[in-house]
């Protein structure tokens, strides 16, 4: 018995309709969401009513798309937090009088400062986007997923889990597991479907090799991963798929807006889609003022959630944004190269402005260096200061390390500008990660 027709089962599309409804009409659609939404926000959450009096704009300003681009104040993480410290635990950040629609709760990783609190409905878990990439990849009902994962309260992959449910396929969890009780798990059980960070694909590989075991010749066939500068990147994608023998799909999401997610497109490997049926995308400059299509900005997004819904939120990731159809036929939004950086970890020396995403890219393009890095921005007397620990690969003798340092110092001066200091170690010197991995710490003063 099938859960899906043989026409829908050969689509590449879980939703044809919407993945490729023109742009004219799914703005048209936009505008009346939001609507909608600034209006049912502005008489049920506190927050909003306070932010928009402020700002001297009503519901009924908003008649067209521009309105809501120019009139409408963007909100960041802060103005959350002092809204839910305020009264806690949620405050004047969420919906009055919802407690039965309190479903489940979260709180941001705390990655960038302050863990924030997120509540919602479970309808808000079940339409955040991972179908939409699994399906249009070939993954299918048939297909079993292993989630190594804690299942603690930060997001990251609850949502993909009740996906993989919504989706009918079969789930493994593995919280609380050890990784080598994984390894053995996985081939134990035989799942198709590995789901987990970059970083925590590698470190389940790199166990399986001092186990003994060949973990590209597993039943993994796909490695579907969020949470981390992941797959989007050629030297993070090329590792993960070597180490795996499997395909690795990205998917950036932020929890902060139940997920919101963009999602690695099946055509062209360095762009990522945004699901478009549940969030709204903007990309600003630095005034707060539209960047035009194909422009580099600060990524900008309203979610379509039911109890806490965020508006024109600030995510302080930089990306570069397309409007155009793609190849794929979606003519959802898509980004090239995923996140370029964070505007808030970006480092100016000397003039030029440097992202740790950089940084990253060209470590893993080097070989004898791993993945296992850590980037520490500090300030220095003449300013920012970058300094860079790695790992080398377990195979590179000792009496190599400073011709592979010297190397690498040289190409991040050639190829970004500066100097920056780098300290090359021993194997497993660093820690190692299940969830997110911290890679950048940045222990500059602010003033």
């Amino acid at each position: 018995m099938r859960l899906y027709t043989q026409k829908a089962t050969e689509s590449p599309y879980w939703n044809e309709y919407m993945e490729t409804m023109p742009r004219e009409k799914l703005d048209q659609l936009h505008l009346r969401r939001l609507q909608r939404l600034i209006k049912y926000a502005y008489e049920n959450i506190p927050m909003y009513q306070e932010l928009y009096d402020k700002a001297h704009v009503k519901p009924e300003d908003i008649k067209m798309l521009d309105d809501y681009v120019e009139k409408i104040p963007s909100i960041d993480k802060p103005d959350i937090l002092r809204y839910q410290a305020a009264n806690p635990p949620f405050g004047g950040s969420i919906v009055r009088d919802s407690d039965e629609y309190l479903t489940f709760f979260f709180q941001t990783s705390g990655t960038t400062g302050t863990p924030m609190k997120e509540i919602g409905y479970y309808r808000d878990m079940l339409s955040t986007g991972w179908v939409f990439k699994w399906w249009a990849h070939g993954i299918r009902p048939a297909d079993i997923f292993y989630f190594a994962f804690p299942f603690g309260t930060f997001m990251a992959f609850w949502c993909a889990y009740y996906d993989a449910v919504a989706m009918g396929a079969q789930v493994i969890t593995s919280g609380g597991m050890t990784t080598e009780q994984r390894v053995r798990q996985i081939l134990e059980l035989k799942p198709t479907v590995l789901v987990a960070t970059p970083t925590y694909a590698m470190r389940i590989a790199e166990m399986a090799r001092e186990m003994g075991v060949d973990i590209a010749h597993s039943s993994i066939k796909y490695i579907t991963s969020a949470g981390e500068a992941g797959y989007v990147l050629p030297t993070v994608r090329d590792a993960v798929e070597k180490a795996w023998g499997a395909k690795a799909l990205d998917l950036y999401g932020i929890s902060d807006l139940w997920g919101s997610t963009s999602w690695h497109c099946p055509v062209h490997p360095d762009r990522l889609h945004l699901t478009e049926t549940i969030a709204y995308p903007l990309v600003l400059d630095k005034e707060g003022k539209l960047v035009p299509d194909g422009g580099i900005g600060e990524w900008t997004l309203t979610n379509y959630s039911t109890v806490m819904p965020l508006i024109k939120y600030r995510t302080h990731d930089t990306v570069e944004w397309h409007k155009e159809t793609c190849e794929c036929g979606r003519t959802w939004t898509w980004l090239r190269g995923g996140v370029l950086g964070r505007t808030d970890q970006m480092v100016t020396i000397k003039g030029t402005n440097v992202f740790p995403t950089a940084i990253q890219g060209i470590i893993g393009g080097i070989d004898g260096l791993t993945e296992n890095l850590e980037i520490h921005i500090l300030t220095g007397e003449g300013g920012d200061e970058i300094d860079i620990k790695v790992e080398a690969a377990p195979d590179v003798p000792a009496e190599k390390y400073e011709v592979l340092k010297k190397h690498l110092r040289g190409e991040l001066q050639f190829r970004i500008g500066v100097k920056m200091k780098v300290d090359l170690l021993l194997p497993k010197t660093l820690p190692r990660y299940e969830v997110k991995a911290k890679r950048v710490f940045d222990h500059r003063k602010r003033k």
